[in-house]
């Protein structure tokens, strides 16, 4: 009965967690933290979606009976009834993404921590994860405690997060725990973001004057951040795109860490005949330092460009501009700091990329993807770690909760926890 739903607990915001929110009835609380809830509209504002896509906010929809298709009725925008755990957001959630449409409904409401919810206790506990606002929850219920580590590591910019909320809870007696297992099979360590960091820096000394682009996901803001710090410790100043800058500016009001952030880099303004409605905002209401692609061209090594595979035209673009200049371009250096996971769709894309490499004369690093692996087992970045705990780190957190029953979600090896755990105390369920 979706009826007696009380809320929504959402960990973070991405797409795996976030993704299906449009489908759930429109005034069911979601509770999250402010950094989260910020990241969900900011991803919405900028993108084309439709329900599945509609986390923070709603177009409303009729039903049209003769063809059993959901239509936009026009009308304003609706806000989902956040409520928002360690910190606020207020003007953020007023600003419409359209030029011509508002954006009304439930207002976001800092709410407190315990949070009640019905016969429920609500506690939540920031985690190191690779996006902003990543936090686990604690359930007193009934029957128990009940943990959820949403999705969790120690390797990370914020590792001191996990160790936090793991010992919040040693010692209480946990019922159920929840816990995720992206990496559960995979018994190394795992890279910290430190050594990301200087591995990136360590490539991109020895390329001086040279081109340079660091590909990585778009709500990585921890590698954005790690990659900002390369380029000021190299004396490069980082270009973002506009979607990016956008991101840190709506951010900024959760956490202000954020907006000095964006204070220090450069954003990409290209010219264009019309901008959506958050590119509006962003040139005419937040403060940037912009920069046009003709003024990269004129000296591309004094910048350092966060662009991935979707801004391979931008690469394009500075090529040309540079022929128009008369500049003799270097061979350029393209750093793939991000994920590998070797499914079809990645290796064909990985093909593409290399084939404009080539075109752009760029050189991609980690070189091993020059082979196209087919296991992602194959490949060692030095340029990337992931957003999960390696296995190791599973175990201990599950030692040192020492829960009731298991359950493990976000994994493709659930089984793996029989061989794990073999005669233990803690029942796992399946």
């Amino acid at each position: 009965d979706g009826e007696g739903i009380l809320a929504l607990l959402l960990s973070h915001a991405h797409l795996d967690h976030s993704g299906a929110l449009g489908y759930l009835r429109q005034d069911l609380p979601v509770v999250a933290t402010a950094a989260t809830a910020a990241i969900a509209k900011a991803m919405q504002d900028m993108s084309k979606v439709g329900v599945d896509g509609e986390a923070a906010y709603l177009n409303p929809r009729t039903l049209k009976a003769d063809e059993g298709i959901l239509e936009a009725k026009g009308g304003a925008y609706r806000r989902r009834p956040f409520h928002l755990l360690h910190g606020k957001l207020q003007a953020f959630p007023e600003k419409s993404p359209a030029k011509r449409k508002l954006l009304e409904g439930h207002p976001w409401q800092e709410a407190s921590i315990p949070l009640s919810l019905g016969p429920f206790r609500v506690e939540a506990f920031p985690v190191d994860h690779s996006i902003p606002g990543a936090c686990a929850f604690a359930v007193d219920t009934p029957e128990g405690l009940v943990v959820y580590t949403g999705d969790l590591r120690r390797h990370g910019h914020w590792n001191g997060h996990t160790e936090a909320f793991l010992r919040s809870l040693e010692g209480r007696e946990v019922f159920l725990l929840l816990v995720e297992g992206t990496r559960l099979g995979s018994r190394g360590k795992a890279y910290t973001e430190n050594q990301v960091k200087a591995n990136l820096h360590d490539l991109l000394a020895q390329h001086p004057g040279a081109p340079i682009a660091v590909d990585f996901a778009p709500r990585n803001l921890e590698r954005l951040l790690s990659t900002l710090e390369v380029a000021e410790a190299l004396g490069r100043s980082l270009v973002v795109t506009p979607k990016d800058a956008y991101l840190l500016w709506g951010l900024s009001e959760a956490d202000p860490f954020w907006g000095s952030v964006l204070s220090r880099v450069r954003v990409l303004k290209e010219g264009k005949a019309r901008r959506e409605g958050w590119e509006e905002v962003l040139w005419k209401e937040v403060q940037s330092n912009p920069i046009s692609p003709e003024e990269i061209a004129r000296d591309p090594g004094a910048y350092l460009l966060a662009f991935g595979f979707y801004d391979i035209q931008r690469l394009l673009d500075l090529r040309l501009l540079e022929g128009h200049l008369g500049r003799k371009g270097k061979t350029g250096i393209y750093v793939f700091s991000n994920s590998y996971w070797a499914d079809q769709e990645q290796i064909l894309d990985l093909r593409v990329l290399l084939n404009w490499l080539e075109a752009l004369d760029f050189r991609l690093y980690p070189e091993v993807l020059a082979s196209l692996p087919q296991e992602a087992a194959e490949v060692d970045n030095p340029y990337h770690t992931s957003g999960h705990a390696p296995e190791g780190d599973l175990v201990e957190v599950v030692k040192r909760l020492q829960p009731r029953y298991l359950l493990p979600i976000h994994t493709e090896r659930p089984e793996r926890w029989r061989e794990i755990l073999g005669i233990n105390k803690t029942i796992l369920v399946l």
